[in-house]
């Protein structure tokens, strides 16, 4: 997930992102439950259904405070 107007193509255009928009995402991911590194997402065959369904929705409820 990057905050950016330019197109990702490599690791340089990920330096236009928006780095303070970021950090408040990563707040709002984990007030809703889901702790979120940095920069990016790891999924792994530990996560049950669930906790994937928790991360698609805390991801929804971010973007939507976000747009506010």
């Amino acid at each position: 997930v990057y905050f950016t107007q330019e197109e990702i193509a490599d690791y340089r255009s990920t330096l236009t992102a928006d780095k303070q928009m970021m950090s408040r995402f990563n707040d709002l991911m984990l007030t809703n439950g889901v702790l979120k590194g940095d920069s990016k997402f790891y999924v792994s065959i530990a996560h049950t259904a669930d906790d994937v369904q928790q991360t698609l929705d805390a991801f929804e409820a971010a973007v939507d405070d976000l747009k506010r």
